[in-house]
């Protein structure tokens, strides 16, 4: 038997069954488009919540401490900080690249602004906290660099007026004088964006804010002042920040500085000690595998790693990709087993036509391979209808999302990662249970004897 004549075979069986096949494809179509909707779901979700909300490439170390509670007080009993030789010895762990310390404000500060955007200016008692420009380096990519930009060898420039300064610079009060000073360039978290748009701004009836066009926007600070009487200093330093840009590696709720500058405010208003003290060392590391090795290597060396729940999220995500990919399997399973019986059928009722195949040539392995490929290509169908039916379902819910679910932090554009391998992963999913399911037919169209089925009546 030629392959044209196997090609033509299969083709005119599946036209003379079609309704058959049709009706035992409709749970191979289904199966498969439940299990590219959900797998694409599920990398969606993940690409959101390890990709945006807990990156996978870096952690956080902190100081071990062991925490009790003392009635509405909680307690902690071990080391506030880290220090220069802490971080030099986690610099020393394989598989990190890189370690940046990061110093909180210890500083009382007041921040003042907003009234560009919002028609009012806003209040707040200060939070911050400060880290290496390198850290971001490359990553901010505006034209308001990321570092200390003062210069103690350049003469100071008196001015009355913020207009008579360079650009990020401003006016401030010196000494008894106004002269020209960089102002602060601060960091803020995506995080702080998506609560203000999703939650914040619905409650007090403002504006959505557009991350690109805030970047620039400039705000006050009272180093020294606050809104808790008893933490107010008696010496004000009056400064402006500008916001440079927004990153991950920014504190989520509060501003994030040059660490030059925390640590000056830090000795100021309090002591040596608080300029020298580290609060955390965020660990750059190679590749995302190595994350657990280098995680205990830092539990070894006594301290602990700030979870931000990334194990949690990732398991629960990947709980629910593997739940809904079993039911698609078993989906697809029951499918393949009513693509066997409507062969088994099919082979009952032809046995006459593959007696007279085998009596003018054709071979067992040919008789076979004919009932392979219809089933093969009834598989090959259903995917590309299932992956179809995928598609139109993911475009659906998007559409759905984007008009009736209001926004929420991290809402993206798309539910859905469409990632071709999944599609094609999914066509061969289908045909390998396709294929199984033909063997048993297979195997008896193959052993049908000519002289017996051409003799009998």
């Amino acid at each position: 038997m030629k392959r044209y004549d196997l090609r033509s075979l299969v083709l005119e069986d599946l036209r003379r069954s079609k309704r058959d096949f049709a009706m035992a494809s409709i749970g191979i179509i289904v199966g498969i488009a439940a299990f590219v909707f959900f797998l694409s779901l599920g990398l969606g979700v993940r690409a959101v919540v390890l990709g945006e909300i807990f990156p996978l490439d870096k952690i956080e170390v902190v100081p071990k401490s062991l925490d009790f509670d003392l009635g509405p007080l909680r307690m902690g009993v071990g080391k506030d900080g880290l220090d220069d030789d802490a971080v030099a010895g986690l610099r020393d762990i394989p598989h990190v690249t890189h370690a940046f310390p990061k110093m909180k404000m210890t500083a009382p500060a007041i921040g003042k602004g907003g009234a560009s955007l919002l028609g009012n200016d806003l209040y707040t008692e200060m939070i911050a906290d400060s880290i290496e420009p390198a850290l971001v380096e490359g990553e901010i990519a505006g034209k308001i660099p990321f570092l200390d930009r003062r210069d103690p060898s350049k003469p100071a420039t008196p001015c009355s007026a913020d207009a008579q300064c360079d650009e990020y610079d401003w006016c401030a009060p010196r000494n008894g004088q106004r002269e020209c000073t960089p102002m602060i360039p601060v960091l803020a978290s995506p995080h702080l964006v998506e609560i203000y748009n999703g939650t914040v701004r619905r409650a007090h009836d403002f504006p959505r804010l557009n991350p690109d066009f805030v970047v620039g926007l400039t705000f006050d600070l009272s180093v020294g002042s606050s809104m808790i009487k008893d933490s107010a200093r008696a010496n004000i330093r009056e400064e402006r920040c500008v916001l440079a840009g927004f990153s991950d590696k920014a504190i989520a709720l509060g501003a994030t500085m040059p660490i030059s500058y925390v640590r000056e405010f830090n000795a100021e208003y309090g002591t040596p000690d608080d300029a020298r003290r580290y609060h955390s060392v965020v660990l750059q590391i190679d590749e995302k595998d190595n994350v657990a090795s280098v995680a205990r290597a830092v539990q070894e060396r006594g301290y602990d790693v700030a979870d931000p729940g990334t194990e949690q999220a990732a398991m629960l995500i990947a709980i629910f990709m593997a739940v809904f990919g079993l039911v698609s399997v078993v989906v697809v399973a029951i499918a393949a087993i009513n693509i066997m019986h409507v062969l088994l059928m099919l082979v009952s009722e032809r046995q006459r036509e593959f007696g007279i195949m085998r009596a003018v040539g054709a071979t067992a392995r040919q008789i076979k391979l004919l009932v392979v490929a219809q089933s093969l290509l009834v598989g090959v169908i259903a995917a590309a209808l299932g992956v179809l039916l995928a598609i139109a379902m993911a475009s659906i819910t998007d559409s759905v999302s984007a008009r009736y679910i209001p926004d929420f932090p991290y809402k993206p554009e798309s539910l859905f990662e469409l990632d071709p391998l999944v599609f094609a992963g999914a066509i061969v999913f289908s045909c390998g249970f396709c294929v199984l399911g033909a063997l048993l037919p297979a195997s008896r169209a193959a052993k049908i004897d000519p002289v017996t089925v051409l003799t009998s009546h």
